[in-house]
């Protein structure tokens, strides 16, 4: 990443379900729209509990068999350092956001932007979370992906108006 691209973060708990797939779907939709060269996206977890680890394997299959790659990952928890590079933040719930707000209160220059991931999507009610599938089974993951992919189609179409009119 370079500091000139926008850098858009997911959020969710772990980094092992929500935020991989938001960030696959992101990743494919701002190539679809040639602003891989001016965006970039990463994810990240709220909390330490899957530091390392791959994505959900029920993530994976879902973003599969809805026809979206599949990208090696290890999931990371948000620090205070990736919080100062970054310019949006976008969060899986409102648990996350929260914790989002509370750790950029005290930054000289926080994000521009943390906010939900579902508030780019004039379909869901004002803050609707993206509810999180990880005690569930594999067709709750496919349903939140579903939800994902709504929400991040709006997100990118609103990144192409910004840089369409700059």
């Amino acid at each position: 990443m370079t500091e000139n691209k926008l850098q858009i973060a997911m959020v969710c708990h772990g980094n092992i379900c929500r935020s991989p797939m938001a960030e696959a779907v992101t990743f494919t939709l701002l190539e679809k729209y040639g602003l891989t060269n001016k965006v970039s996206v990463e994810s990240f977890g709220t909390h330490a509990y899957h530091v390392g680890e791959d994505a959900d394997k029920r993530s994976k299959a879902a973003l599969s068999r809805h026809g979206w790659p599949v990208f090696v990952h290890r999931a990371r928890q948000l620090k205070t350092e990736d919080l100062e590079r970054l310019n949006i933040i976008l969060c899986a719930d409102r648990n996350n956001l929260s914790h989002v707000k509370y750790m950029s209160r005290k930054l000289s220059f926080p994000p521009k932007e943390i906010s939900l991931l579902r508030s780019y999507d004039p379909d869901a009610s004002e803050g609707a979370d993206v509810p999180d599938p990880y005690y569930d089974g594999q067709a709750v993951f496919d349903a939140v992906l579903e939800i994902i992919e709504s929400a991040c189609q709006y997100f990118v179409q609103s990144l192409t108006d910004i840089f369409r009119l700059a």
